[in-house]
């Protein structure tokens, strides 16, 4: 079978040399043009790393001279940097601000310093993931400029151990995209390597990997390459929107993938499912910091939510708010500490001018949902209770401690003696450890404006 749509090798750190290249394609060769490269005399070690790491052959080397070098390397260097400058005027939800580059000055500096290869080495984001989905682009590129990838049938749900004339064309499909499958003695039957490819790809789709051919499993399969290489080109530009090294320690939690990750000197230490924003209600891209973990915080309601939401219910019900342990303080509705509070048995303290809560549930049935978009806009997480333990250990705090302040039953703030930066993003395509991409739909219909956008900008260029 063909190989289809794999990731390529690794490099442990540092631009893939066809990244980088696709970035000076796509930066046009320019970025202050020839006028900013004019005054650089390259060493033969500095002409070595920038040819490296632009991927040029010594024929190509030897044609250009220093100054159209050094314009190469900061055009791809300006690829890297965001399309996007002020995503919130696109929409006020995406409130990051890309950070801002001077390359030619920074470019002057590495050289002086004598880190031009570590520097080069550096340009763009460093995170594994990016780099991981940089180098799977291509290859869906390539699929599109090529016609797609072999269609299935529309046709009744198909169960594994069944037969049809529409199993060869599952095959062929899957198999363009990566997912391996044994040679089969009988085309037409749905055997279990079938079964189990498809499986794969339905977690990869955030789809019940039920091994079942139904109705949302054959929508998945209709997403055209083109329509997933802009996607991934939506999720890159995003990338570009954060810092190129992120924080060694932070949080991150991802809306597109409705998880939350804590990293520890660049490494996943916990990770945990999360329910965010509803596509009515988004939860919003922003940088922030956690300042303190809360056990048994009251929920001070939002006015938007007790005025369309818990008010009228009041009425109809009369008594109901008691019953939820909600009352009026000082002129807002507050309900009680306690198992049955909306923000759970433990609350963490964000920097933030949004009013959005990073918080326990007591519901816990919905973290079993692939998609899991049902709040107001917080986030509500899985094991509230082991990041907090996590996020206090240096100071103390362990399983045991927040269980302990937990059955205090007080409402208690504990501040971090560290706090640590948190990045709320929004990543719908991500690798994964076999080497092919996972999609997350498009709930908040994010990636169609971006990349429409995106487009317009191609088009106009």
């Amino acid at each position: 079978m063909a190989r289809g749509v794999r990731q390529g090798p690794r490099r442990a750190g540092g631009m893939n040399r066809r990244a980088f290249s696709l970035a000076l394609l796509a930066a046009g060769a320019t970025c202050g043009g020839r006028a900013q490269a004019e005054a650089w005399t390259l060493t033969t070690l500095e002409r070595a790393a920038i040819a490296s790491a632009l991927g040029l052959s010594s024929a190509a080397l030897q044609s250009l001279d220093d100054s159209d070098l050094v314009a190469r390397v900061l055009a791809a260097a300006a690829g890297e940097t965001a399309r996007v400058p002020r995503p919130a005027d696109l929409e006020p939800l995406w409130s990051l601000s890309p950070p801002r580059h001077d390359l030619s000055q920074a470019f002057g500096a590495a050289r002086t310093e004598g880190r031009l290869a570590g520097w080069l080495d550096t340009l763009g984001p460093t995170s594994p993931d990016n780099r991981a989905l940089r180098v799977a682009r291509p290859a869906y590129a390539a699929l599109a400029a090529a016609g797609g990838w072999p269609s299935v049938p529309a046709g009744a749900t198909l169960r594994p151990g069944e037969r049809s004339g529409a199993v060869a064309s599952l095959r062929l499909r899957l198999a363009a995209e990566g997912y391996p499958l044994k040679e089969a003695a009988e085309q037409d039957a749905f055997d279990a390597d079938l079964e189990q490819a498809l499986r794969a790809f339905q977690a990869n789709h955030a789809i019940e990997a039920d091994g079942i051919l139904g109705a949302a499993t054959r929508r998945e399969l209709a997403v055209t390459p083109e329509v997933r290489l802009a996607q991934i080109d939506a999720n890159l530009e995003r990338w570009r929107w954060l810092p190129w090294a992120m924080p060694a320690d932070r949080v991150e939690v991802d809306t597109g993938g409705q998880d939350l990750t804590l990293y520890r000197e660049r490494s996943p230490v916990l990770q945990m499912r999360a329910i965010v924003g509803s596509p009515k209600h988004p939860t919003l891209m922003f940088g922030s910091r956690i300042d303190a973990v809360v056990f048994n915080p009251p929920w001070n309601v939002p006015a938007s939510i007790a005025r369309t939401e818990l008010l009228p219910a009041e009425a109809r019900r009369p008594g109901l708010l008691a019953s939820q342990g909600i009352r009026w303080v000082d002129g807002h509705l507050q309900q009680r500490p306690g198992p049955t509070n909306s923000l759970g048995l433990v609350k963490f303290d964000i920097q933030s001018p949004f009013g959005v809560y990073l918080h326990d549930t007591p519901g816990k049935g919905l973290f079993a949902n692939p998609v899991r978009a049902f709040s107001h806009g917080c986030m509500r997480l899985q094991d509230a209770r082991g990041l907090a333990a996590e996020l206090l250990a240096a100071q103390g705090g362990s399983p045991a401690t927040v269980a302990a302040a937990i059955a205090a039953r007080d409402t208690r703030r504990v501040g971090l003696a560290r706090p640590i930066p948190l990045f709320v993003v929004h990543r719908t395509v991500r690798p994964g450890p076999d080497g092919r991409l996972s999609f997350h739909p498009d709930i908040y219909g994010w990636d169609r404006r971006l990349a429409a956008w995106l487009a317009a900008r191609r088009a106009e260029s």
